[in-house]
């Protein structure tokens, strides 16, 4: 089983994903249109350091993310009970 740190990783590197792309499209696009170099090297230059900087995020703060999920799905779940039994006695 994977354990939670490269969980949080992973999750991190997919929150940041769409951020990266975009900047790697940018820096590829004016690399390429101004002769500083091919698409793919502002590409990489640009979206890698991003998706780094995720996964760190994820490894590093792993169990505090797991413990934010843990505790709003908690108050969730105790806000529904709380929601139920105040509508069963209106009944």
């Amino acid at each position: 089983m994977e354990n939670q740190g490269e969980f949080w990783e992973n999750v991190s590197a997919v929150v940041v994903t769409p951020v990266a792309i975009a900047a790697g499209l940018a820096k590829g696009t004016y690399d390429a249109s101004t002769d500083h170099g091919a698409f793919i090297e502002g590409f990489n230059g640009a979206a890698t350091p991003i998706i780094r900087a995720g996964k760190n995020f994820g490894a590093e703060h792993g169990p505090t993310l797991t413990k934010g999920v843990v505790t709003g799905a908690a108050g969730a779940l105790g806000a529904r009970i709380v929601h139920a039994g105040l509508r069963a006695l209106k009944l």
